[in-house]
């Protein structure tokens, strides 16, 4: 007789034997056939210690502990499973793995399982977490955002720079996850992560840049539509994009996308110079791939900087046969580059038929349409139509009503000629800024005085796109605290040569002839000249701002003709200043010259100023440049220039 228990058949025995027996046998199927919560959790956590996980880089990365730090950077008390969890590591991965094995919570979303989907899927390379699957059901937000069936790639955006916001002068960087639909060419759904500081509305211009310089703001990550930050850049503010597309393989990408929603809604300690936009979104991209796009030595870190960190990792990767980093780089132009280059196709008679139209209104429209041929009508009420759009589109929340009407009998007039195809305006590529050299400059120089006597000339600037630079867009000038000083050898003394506070020089070589659009370029100095009278050196400080017009004949050629208006620190205290200025372009030699007169007292009388500098670029850090000219103490200057 035997008796049955799930388990080997035991022979029945005397019942105090069999008792005993019965007990062992439950026992050991107790501990063989049923997993003990407890011994799982103290194996995992033992493997992860033998590991040493919690001392991993991809981990500090996951809780934003920088590197050489020991605290983490996130200010969100809910971002940590652990107390101690900020300034612990291992305290956080112990925490991590228990939340593993820990009941549901309620409402599943507030599991840490879905709250930290990207610290469970890196420890799942790692260590055998009992059942992990990549997705839970039970985690609806997650599943529902987290968009793992559609994102197809993932894009790093770089944004042209914007002075009306201190913000924003030296460019944005945004993250893009790329679903590459049939139905959205343009992406304009996908979803885009967005850093940036929390500023109270109506902030005060100067508050604003002092507590942004200072740590004074809170920031976090937000995630849009793509369409929005469109709808800004591109409609609004009328600056271009340009679109890098990363080479990463399924697991960067989901680990990525994962930790990207670990982090929203999370708090950050914003600072303007350097812990921005492009440094976090440099640390995200930091945990998928190797190489550092981080330098914690820098004290400064604009947008372009973690571009040109892509393109040189690209480059050595390439060099060195591995797989690259930068699929495809795609220049997105603005809404107004879109709507000039459209406008251009129009002959001289249909732009004033354009013009006439929008000048005179509703009513006007079959009084100067009349005399063109119906195909030639087309394109210009395409124009028009294209015009009202990108004016409502910039005027938005509150758009004309005028332009409104105007655009809705443009479009009634349009719909009774004949349907044609749509031409798209050819819209020259422009290249990215991260092209060019590096924006920290530094340049030692040979120069000259004007008595002839010769010295040496050590300059440097930590922003510097100079007009004849390598890293110039379209010929404009943007540079930021250009200090140059100078050393006599025989006298061993130094001196301040020259300081530029800033330096901007605008040229509008787009503009078409339409109403509201500037069709004015402009220049804006604020710096200090020394001045050579007799043996002294006299300084003279300067603010002067100019506006004209500049024309682009050619790819080569652009000119600009300037009146600048100036309040200077010596006499004559105001100065008025029209000149012309030419700059060439031949590849790796660029060169500018200016001509003009300057007035030297009220009455008013002129002397001439001219000048002019040409920099031979010898690699993609370093140029020889030569510079001349009739003012100031420094007349001439020969030297060599780096980038970094």
């Amino acid at each position: 007789m035997f008796l049955l228990i799930g388990y080997p058949l035991v022979p029945c025995l005397p019942i105090d034997r069999l008792l005993i027996k019965n007990i062992i046998c439950i026992g050991i199927l107790f501990f063989v056939l049923i997993p003990a919560h407890a011994d799982s959790v103290s194996e995992i956590l033992t493997s992860a210690q033998q590991l040493h996980l919690a001392d991993y880089p991809t981990w500090h990365k996951l809780l934003h502990v920088e590197r050489g730090k020991e605290q983490s950077v996130v200010l969100t008390d809910h971002f940590f499973l652990s107390p101690s969890g900020r300034n612990d590591p291992q305290a956080e991965l112990t925490a991590t793995i228990n939340a593993y094995f820990a009941p549901w919570n309620e409402d599943a979303d507030q599991d840490a399982r879905c709250r930290f989907p990207a610290r469970y899927y890196w420890l799942s390379q790692r260590l055998n977490l009992p059942d992990y699957q990549l997705r839970n059901e039970r985690c609806a937000n997650l599943e529902k955002w987290a968009l793992f069936d559609s994102v197809k790639s993932v894009s790093l955006l770089l944004v042209s720079g914007y002075l009306g916001n201190p913000a924003s002068t030296f460019g944005h960087a945004l993250l893009k996850f790329n679903t590459d639909s049939i139905d959205d060419e343009m992406g304009l759904f996908d979803t885009t992560l967005n850093y940036g500081a929390l500023v109270p509305e109506h902030e005060n211009a100067l508050r604003y840049v002092g507590r942004g310089l200072l740590g004074g703001y809170q920031a976090g990550f937000s995630d849009k539509y793509f369409y929005t930050q469109d709808m800004v850049y591109s409609h609004k503010e009328f600056r271009d994009i340009w679109d890098y597309r990363l080479a990463l393989t399924n697991e960067q990408r989901t680990l990525l996308l994962l930790h990207t929603w670990e982090i929203l809604g999370n708090k950050f300690t914003y600072y303007f110079l350097d812990k921005n936009c492009a440094y976090r979104l440099a640390e995200l991209i930091e945990l998928v791939i190797d190489e550092n796009l981080v330098h914690n030595g820098r004290f400064w870190y604009v947008p372009v900087e973690l571009f040109y960190r892509l393109k040189e990792i690209d480059q050595a990767r390439r060099a060195a046969g591995q797989p690259h980093l930068i699929d495809a780089i795609h220049f997105v132009p603005s809404s107004q580059r879109i709507l000039y280059n459209q406008l251009k196709r129009l002959s001289a008679n249909e732009f004033r038929a354009f013009n006439a139209v929008l000048r005179d209104g509703n009513d006007s429209i079959p009084k100067h349409l009349t005399g063109f041929a119906e195909d030639r009508q087309s394109v210009v009420l395409d124009g028009l139509l294209a015009y009202q759009q990108y004016r409502l589109i910039a005027e938005e929340p509150n758009p004309s009503r005028e332009h409104q009407e105007l655009k809705d009998q443009i479009l009634l007039a349009r719909l009774h000629l004949p349907a044609r195809p749509m031409e798209d305006p050819h819209i020259p590529e422009l290249a990215s800024p991260a092209v060019g050299s590096r924006p920290i400059a530094f340049a030692a120089s040979a120069a000259s005085e004007k008595e002839g006597n010769p010295y040496l000339r050590l300059s440097l600037s930590p922003f510097k796109q100079d007009l004849v630079g390598q890293n110039s867009l379209e010929g404009d000038e943007f540079v930021v605290l250009d200090a140059a000083v100078g050393f006599f050898e025989e006298e061993h003394t130094a001196f301040l040569d020259q300081f530029d506070l800033i330096r901007i020089l605008k040229l509008n070589t787009l503009a078409v002839s339409a109403p509201d659009e500037r069709q004015w370029s402009w220049k804006l100095r604020v710096g200090v000249d020394r001045i050579k009278n007799d043996e002294d050196n006299q300084y003279d400080g300067i603010f002067s701002f100019g506006a004209g017009q500049a024309w682009k004949w050619n790819s080569k050629l652009t000119a600009y003709t300037i009146v600048d208006v100036a309040g200077h620190t010596l006499a004559p205290y105001a100065r008025l200043r029209p000149h012309l200025g030419i700059r060439w372009d031949w590849g790796a030699t660029r060169a500018w010259t200016y001509f003009g007169a300057e007035s030297i007292d009220y009455n008013p009388k002129f002397s001439e100023v001219w000048g002019g500098k040409v920099l031979q670029r010898l690699s993609s850090r370093s140029a020889l440049s030569a510079e001349v000219t009739n003012e100031r103490a420094t007349r001439y200057t020969l030297g060599l220039e780096w980038y970094w």
